[in-house]
């Protein structure tokens, strides 16, 4: 008897099942241990019949940190929209920041480790955009409202890198020089903002 074709829910649940399986094993080893053979063991099933839903392993990952992004995205739009914007763009900064101290395997796929670029991957690409979009929302509200004054891409772009780069010590273990990451968040994050304050620059 022939095999019954699949349907699109088989080939769904089938590669987001083999991509909680790398991510299982991402957190047990590291990106570069992980392999499609390695992957397919742990699945049960023949490497051959991985590649039937996945080019490569970057593609794995590929469609694995476009299910993270999204998980950062809902993290983000938690926090209230009836907060005043620039209350909501500090709370938006304090979930990112909770995103990354609660899933740090998640966040550093997604920013620490080179595994393709996002813009490669169509379904990564637009995850991607989603995170990006709230807090350059957010950003251009609190512009809006006179909270803040500046271009609101440079600004969100600072309010990210600094915020990454903060975050990224510590998940490196590296804030070893006599203050850590509760100490010195709330004052990077002020000073940012004081920087861009309609009252500072007049």
């Amino acid at each position: 008897m022939p095999r019954k074709p699949l349907t699109d829910i088989d080939i769904e649940n089938f590669r987001k099942s083999y991509c909680e399986q790398a991510y299982a094993l991402y957190q047990q080893e590291d990106y570069d241990a992980v392999t499609i053979r390695g992957i397919a063991k742990a699945m049960g099933c023949s490497p051959m019949m991985a590649y039937r839903y996945f080019e490569n392993k970057e593609a794995v990952f590929a469609l694995l940190r476009a299910t993270l992004f999204h998980r950062l995205a809902d993290a983000l739009e938690a926090v209230p929209l009836t907060l005043p914007p620039l209350e909501y763009l500090t709370a938006l900064v304090v979930a990112y920041a909770g995103f990354a101290h609660d899933e740090p395997h998640a966040y550093r796929l997604l920013y620490m480790i080179h595994v393709h670029q996002a813009q490669d991957y169509p379904e990564t690409e637009l995850a991607q955009k989603r995170t990006r979009k709230i807090l350059f929302d957010a950003t251009r509200k609190a512009i809006d409202v006179g909270d803040l004054q500046g271009d609101a891409t440079l600004i969100a772009h600072s309010i990210w890198a600094c915020v990454h780069g903060l975050v990224s010590l510590e998940l490196a273990n590296q804030l070893t020089q006599g203050a850590g990451f509760d100490q010195l968040f709330p004052v990077m994050l002020e000073n940012i903002l004081k920087r861009h304050n309609p009252r500072n620059l007049a």
